[in-house]
């Protein structure tokens, strides 16, 4: 039953968390909206309470106020959205799990089989084999019972890295800088150190020293002020120096640290699977670096 009970956990465990994560975006999304309408509610207030108000400024605060709550409306409509498709992943997930219970004979062999199908998607999945993964999820109709999103979404990323481009990881970091905050993440100073890297490997030399102004200036701990003092070295240097410790840093992939190719502790109980050597480590001990 504990063997079930893991394999099984990654199946519930992700939507829950992708739930969680859309509720509080939610959250954060209609306290903004909130606020801009207070703010217009104050505006309005004050129009009326001029002693020489024409007809035209009430008229424009009140087109402003509309405004500002049909945003509201519209922010709290996705939401909801978005939480309730989820939330119906969720179900659809817990009845699959429960048709266990109270199989017939000759209906088993068939809910094994699904089920078996949704192993070898997931194990497909963590060893990369993502057109496999799809094509037999696919062809299996289960696509709503794996997680096949979230891997095609780290693999997103990863082409992303891959090719010397970090926004859409940094936009990955923003959206869970909560749970990498908690877990001490380097993430994103190491993709910010990579962005200073490219811009010298470019001899954009001015704009790498504005970018290290921004990001380097505060907040560094004692490795993390080492590693940019190394880095800041390149200044003095042309993008084809010959100095190996210099040449190093400059021929890296912008690909930093792959952990962020997947959604903290979403699956494995904060495990994660390297997609390039396969092996699976611990979330926070997760540093590891691709050389081109």
């Amino acid at each position: 039953m504990a063997d079930i009970k893991a394999l099984e956990h990654p199946t519930l465990k992700v939507p829950y968390e992708l739930l969680n994560k859309k509720f509080r975006c939610a959250q954060k999304s209609i306290d903004r909206e909130v606020s801009k309408v207070q703010v217009v509610g104050s505006e309005l207030q004050t129009c009326l309470q001029k002693p020489d108000i024409t007809i035209g400024e009430v008229t424009l605060a009140l087109d402003s106020m509309v405004e500002k709550l049909k945003m509201l409306k519209r922010k709290a409509d996705e939401s909801i959205s978005e939480e309730l498709e989820t939330a119906r992943m969720i179900k659809r997930r817990v009845d699959h799990l429960k048709e266990a219970e109270h199989l017939h004979e000759n209906t088993r062999p068939l809910w094994q089989k699904k089920r078996l199908d949704r192993m070898l998607v997931e194990y497909f999945l963590r060893a990369g084999y993502y057109s496999t993964a799809l094509k037999l999820a696919q062809h299996s109709d289960i696509e709503d019972l794996t997680n096949i999103d979230l891997f095609m979404n780290s693999k997103a990323v990863e082409e992303s890295l891959i090719n010397h481009e970090t926004a859409p990881c940094l936009a990955w970091c923003y959206e869970n800088k909560s749970k990498l905050r908690k877990l001490k993440s380097s993430l994103e100073f190491k993709l910010r150190q990579q962005e200073f890297i490219e811009m010298i490997r470019s001899n954009c030399r001015l704009d790498a020293v504005r970018h290290a102004r921004k990001y380097f200036s505060s907040q560094l701990d004692e490795q993390q002020l080492a590693e940019t003092q190394i880095v800041m070295g390149l200044l003095a240097f042309s993008p084809d120096t010959n100095i190996p410790s210099y040449k190093d840093l400059l021929i890296q992939s912008a690909g930093t640290t792959w952990y962020a190719l997947e959604e903290m502790a979403a699956l494995n109980e904060g495990q994660v699977t390297c997609p390039r050597s396969k092996e699976t480590h611990h979330i926070e001990k997760c540093e590891k670096v691709y050389v081109m």
